[in-house]
């Protein structure tokens, strides 16, 4: 059945369906009006003759049982005979012109003049038959068409000029009662658990008002609304007419698309309770769904002509055109509007050291977002809450529901308080709720919180009336009862409890787009902080010396023109390890923070200061004169004679200062080591003095040349020597040494690579150092694999950054592996962090290689470049050896630890292993393995020993 505005809530579960029963001879079936097959209803409306002709020949098929009447000739005598006994030569020609036209329309009315007078024909093809209407034109509504083309533009314009969907809407009832002439015009809009709304009106004074009623989604069964899909505009001249039988074939034809189609008995009772006479009903569309209808009432029954019910045809194509444009704008501007306000939640989050906290602090507010009442947000292991939400234990209760869920979708519902332990006392602060995960499991996540709406809906008649299935009597048919209408549609006020407002769907994507926001925000945050620890001393905040070399590489690479001279200042405190011996660590770290401050004070802003690690900071000045880095240096001297305040002591911390400046050719290392020399003169002087780099001082750098001089020759007679450092497994097992050349030049104490392995690199002998240890070293730990127990028995050996990618070296690899019968993964080739800064595809393409032939692969004095995520993750490496210099400030320093635990989680969720490098004692030792680390190195553990050595340690091991 069809009803007028009626529509509402989805229907109940379907119960079983009574048996059929015979109405009428046709094929007509009544079962109730949720079943009912209102497009064959083998009847039509009686103030029009229905055909059904074969197109070609224009054979009679079927008839409707009143041409008699109005064609003058009886349908069983039409019936299988030709049309001309009904139609005259004028009226067939004109149809068959039409019908020969692909531009015409079957909804353009044709005139035709049959035996019972004037009538309009109108025509449409279905299921292989031409089904031709004819309605009469006598007592039809149907202004001149000069009047109805000025009705017609001023509504479109009307339409077109309307502001929202609401105007939009409250224009529509205007214009087509003014256009039609009945009593009552609404527009019925269908919401979105299908049932239905009158949301806007116009009647004649005195009729009582619908506008603001609800209907529920039963009013309207689903083959009605199919029907409304198809036949966009439907007429009832008059709700009390007799039912015309369509004479003809055994089965009911379909009249999906005639207007004069019958009308359902439920409908006409609907109609009859509601005091309607006459009816006429538009669809609108959005796209391809019904949003909605607009229907007229009038209290006595009513024809209109042709032209009008095609002028509203056309009114209901503008409307739908219009409401889609107009809820599009709607929709958009309130887009526009959340985007800005998430726009700037995740700006502020991105600022802020907490963006739980920001997102929840601050103008504006998350509950903008999504016109929520609260919000508790989870977000980087810190939880932080806005507005009135619910209690602990009811969240507790809500995030194990949602843990039950897939994680990758967010949680909407207006119904929550089933789900909540006491949900009805929580009605005030938790009737809804919209979640997002922002972490697989929900450990991170946003929950917005809507309290109950408490609303009250007045509905045209009892809603649950219509779910009855009490059989009503159909008029016309004595006997015959069905599920049906509700007897009346007397307003029926019902109270809502327990609900939120729904959540409308721009506000769960606005929601979304803000949780897309975070992990992007999270992985940003997370590089900043590795970036920042990489660059900076954690302690002081300081640049550290990576960024320090940085930068002074920059400046010395620009022209002195452009840049001026460049002065790096050098500065040690004085006598610091008593410092520590006497207030600790802790106390250290005081004098630390506060020196660079004073630093910091000195210096002008365009300086950088960094500390270079322990007591050692710096100062780079450029565009300065030899005499203003003189005074910079002696204020410094001087600002730090001044006492240190640590909580209540007081301490004098002295410092001696360095001081250099370029030369043409002058290299950051050069001109480091030139300032740290004129530090130590300093010192030597007596301390609490500066001291700047002289000709005199640079007589020690003949010692650099001297080493250059004797490297060559030294590893050509195989002078150097290889020492072994153990590297044990966290539990105190042995798993390997390092392999460290040393130099015990004749003459002179051993030489470190420290001071020979600059040179190497810078003369070319990098290359023949590295072949020479890869040779030596494998060779010694083939033999102790040898013993029991010491198959796995790994060897690692640093590789230069000079050296990274070089074919000459893979081929060293491969080469010594191979002579001396050692597997692939017992050798771990150490690089240093800075040679993978800016890692080219040489670098990638060499690391690739010697993973795939089982090298492993290390990421040495990791943190003291710029660690970044990126090349983390697109350099397959094996281990992560963490610097000594965070070590060293064990146990005493946290920002060392700090670090350490940074680095060792951030290695272990890539799947690595880590290495803590220098630990010289016990209690360094024990925070390691309780920061977990895998593997430690250090004095403590074993000093770097030469092979015959090895060999009695080992024996030891086996003995003990």
């Amino acid at each position: 059945m069809t009803a007028g505005p009626t529509t509402g809530r989805p229907p109940s579960a379907a119960t079983s369906a009574p048996e059929p029963v015979d109405a009428l001879d046709g094929g007509l079936t009544l079962v109730g009006c949720d079943v009912e097959p209102i497009h064959r209803p083998g009847a039509i409306q009686d103030h029009g003759v229905l055909l059904a002709v074969d197109e070609h020949d224009l054979t009679v098929h079927r008839a409707s049982a009143n041409t008699a009447v109005h064609l003058g000739v009886p349908a069983e005598e039409l019936v299988g005979g030709p049309l001309a006994r009904a139609f005259d030569g004028d009226l067939l020609d004109r149809l068959r012109e039409v019908l020969a036209d692909p531009r015409a329309s079957g909804a353009d009315p044709l005139p035709a003049h049959v035996a019972a007078g004037a009538f309009e024909l109108t025509w449409h093809r279905h299921e292989g038959l031409l089904l031709l209407e004819l309605q009469q034109t006598q007592d039809a509504w149907s202004p001149s068409m000069s009047t109805l083309f000025q009705d017609v533009r001023h509504a479109m314009e009307a339409l077109q000029g309307s502001r929202g969907v609401q105007g939009l809407c409250e224009t529509a009832a205007e214009e087509v009662r003014r256009l039609t002439g009945y009593d009552r015009v609404m527009v019925y809009r269908f919401h979105p658990d299908e049932h239905g709304e009158v949301v806007a009106e116009s009647c004649l004074p005195g009729l009582e008002p619908y506008l603001g009623l609800h209907y529920p989604a039963a009013d309207i069964p689903p083959q009605a609304r199919r029907l409304y899909l198809l036949n966009h505009l439907r007429v009832v001249a008059d709700v009390g007419y007799v039912p015309v039988p369509i004479v003809g074939g055994e089965e009911p034809l379909d009249l999906s698309h005639a207007s004069l189609r019958g009308v359902s008995p439920f409908h006409l009772a609907y109609l009859r309770t509601m005091g309607v006479g006459g009816t006429l009903t538009i669809s609108l569309m959005r796209g391809t769904t019904l949003w909605g209808l607009i229907a007229c009432h009038h209290t006595a029954p009513k024809r209109i002509g042709a032209q009008v019910q095609a002028a509203c045809r056309l009114l209901g194509q503008l409307f739908s055109l219009q409401v889609v444009a107009k809820e599009d704008q709607e929709r958009a501007a309130m887009r526009a509007r959340l985007a800005d306000v998430g726009g700037e939640l995740v700006a502020r989050m991105s600022a802020a050291d907490s963006p739980a906290n920001a997102l929840v602090e601050g103008d504006p507010s998350p509950l903008a977002l999504v016109d929520a009442d609260g919000a508790i947000a989870r977000i980087d292991g810190r939880t932080a809450a806005t507005g009135t939400v619910p209690p602990g234990p009811a969240v507790d209760a809500l995030l194990a529901h949602l843990r039950t869920l897939p994680d990758s979708t967010p949680f909407v519902s207006d119904d929550l308080l089933p789900l909540l332990p006491d949900g009805d006392a929580l009605a005030a602060v938790a009737a809804g709720v919209l979640a997002l995960p922002l972490s697989p499991g929900w450990g991170d996540y946003v929950l917005w919180f809507r309290g109950e709406y408490l609303r009250t809906v007045s509905w045209g008649g009892d809603p649950e009336e219509s779910k009855g299935t009490a059989a009503m009597p159909v008029p016309g048919f004595p006997g015959l009862g069905a599920r049906g209408p509700r007897q009346s549609f007397a307003e029926w006020v019902q109270e809502v409890r327990g609900r939120s407002r729904p959540w409308l769907q721009a506000e769960v994507d606005a929601a979304e787009t803000l949780a897309d926001a975070v992990p992007e925000l999270l992985l940003a945050r997370a590089r900043d902080r590795l970036a920042h620890l990489a660059l900076h001393d954690p302690l002081t905040g300081l640049p550290n010396r990576g960024l320090l070399l940085d930068r002074l590489e920059q400046c010395l690479a620009r022209p002195q023109s452009d840049r001026g001279q460049v002065a790096l200042l050098f500065v040690d405190l004085d006598r610091f390890k008593l410092v520590n011996d006497s207030v600790g660590h802790a106390g250290g770290d005081s004098v630390l923070r506060q020196a660079a401050e004073r630093l910091r004070a000195v210096a002008r802003p365009e300086d950088t200061v960094a500390r270079l690690g322990g007591d050692e900071f710096v100062v780079l000045s450029e565009g300065v004169t030899e005499t203003e880095a003189g005074e910079l240096a002696e204020l410094v001297v001087k600002e730090f004679q001044r006492p240190f305040v640590l909580d209540e002591r007081v301490m004098t911390v002295t410092a001696s200062a360095g001081v250099a400046l370029d030369r043409p050719g002058t290299t950051p290392a050069e001109l480091l080591r030139d300032a740290d020399t004129a530090m130590y003169r300093a010192k030597n002087g007596g301390r609490n003095a500066a001291a700047s780099f002289t000709a005199e001082l640079r007589d020690i750098s003949l010692r650099r040349v001297e080493i250059e001089v004797g490297l060559r020759p030294a590893l050509e007679h195989g002078e150097l020597a290889l020492h072994f450092q153990p590297v044990l497994l966290a539990d105190g097992s042995l798993r390997g040494f390092e392999a460290l050349s040393r130099w015990p030049m004749a003459g002179r104490s051993m030489i470190s690579p420290a001071e020979f392995i600059p040179v190497a690199e810078a003369t070319g002998l990098m290359a023949p150092l590295t072949e020479w240890a890869l040779d030596v070293g494998l060779a010694a730990l083939a033999d102790w694999r040898r013993r029991p127990g010491l198959e796995d028995l790994g060897l690692s050996v640093n590789v230069s950054p000079v050296q990274v990618g070089d074919v000459r070296l893979e081929e060293a690899v491969t080469d010594a592996l191979r002579r001396h019968d050692v597997p692939p993964e017992a050798l771990t080739l150490e690089i240093t962090e800075s040679a993978l800064l800016d890692a080219d595809a040489v670098t990638r393409r060499f690391i690739s290689r010697m993973r795939e032939r089982g090298v492993r692969l290390s990421i040495d004095d990791f943190g003291t470049g710029f660690s970044s995520l990126a090349y983390l993750t697109r350099l397959e490496v094996h281990e992560l050896k963490i610097d000594r210099a965070f070590v060293a400030g064990l146990p005493g320093r946290h920002g060392d630890a700090t670090v350490i635990a940074s680095v060792v989680g951030l290695a272990h969720q890539l799947g690595l292993t880590t290495v803590a490098e220098g630990v010289e004692t016990d209690e360094q030792l024990s925070v390691v393995r309780r920061l977990g680390c895998d593997k430690v190195q250090g004095y403590l553990l074993g000093r770097p020993m030469p092979a015959q050595e090895v060999d009695r340690y080992l024996t030891t091991l086996e003995e003990a």
